[in-house]
């Protein structure tokens, strides 16, 4: 679905541009443990989303960003769900929103987002822990009866 508006070269190009100088700055704020670092790959994931609405990839890495590193768990769910509005067949942003809403209070939408990663065939470490997160919710929702 990312290619259905027509978007020119120009803007797509220099979308990535800014979406690789965000991925850039919050490798800096990893290094650093800077807030400002993530901050400023928000801003620059933002710019490219407004060359390139449909560029799923920089609403996931905004989305991931905002919420594993910014601690903005609203702003981090839509971001995510925009990115799988895009592209619905692509697993790693329900792994993520599924995470989100694990530790964010809300285990009926994380039970969703992480069955829905493993039915797309989420794979390696993540998938594991998808599925231990799974487990974990289920015998919470059993307890909790």
């Amino acid at each position: 679905m990312q290619g259905t508006i027509a978007v020119p070269f120009w803007r797509r190009a220099l979308a990535q541009w800014w979406y690789l100088w965000g991925l850039s700055l919050c490798h800096a704020g990893h290094r650093t443990v800077d807030r400002s670092y993530y901050e400023g790959g928000v801003r620059s994931f933002q710019r490219a989303i407004r060359l390139w609405p449909t560029f799923a990839r920089a609403y996931y890495r905004s989305g991931l960003i905002r919420g594993r590193e910014l601690g903005l768990y609203t702003a981090a769910v839509i971001e995510l769900g925009r990115a799988i509005t895009l592209q619905p067949e692509w697993p790693e942003p329900y792994l993520q929103r599924g995470l989100f809403h694990r530790f964010n209070g809300n285990p009926a939408a994380a039970i969703n987002d992480l069955q829905r990663y493993l039915e797309l065939g989420g794979d390696g470490y993540w998938r594991g822990e998808a599925e231990r997160q799974l487990a974990q919710l289920h015998r919470e929702a059993a307890e909790s009866e």
